[in-house]
């Protein structure tokens, strides 16, 4: 049986890691948003109009990606 000491070392350790794989999947997270959005700017829309809408899509596409998410976490 682990000591109290053995189990907070691998507390620690484990803490370490989900955090570590939090970063990793935020990094992941961001560079696929960022990656979506600068598809929309190398459109180069002819107009605000068109602009306005490409980023109203955007919006929707990350709002549906949350509720889904938010659905998985929730069953």
């Amino acid at each position: 049986m682990r000591t109290g000491l053995d189990e907070s070392a691998w507390a620690k350790e484990m803490k370490k890691k989900v955090d570590e794989e939090m970063a990793r999947k935020e990094i992941e997270t961001v560079l696929y948003w960022r990656g979506e959005m600068e598809k929309i700017l190398a459109k180069r829309p002819e107009s605000l109009a068109t602009l306005q809408i490409e980023i109203q899509n955007f919006l929707q596409r990350m709002q549906n990606r949350v509720r889904a998410l938010k659905s998985f976490l929730h069953k």
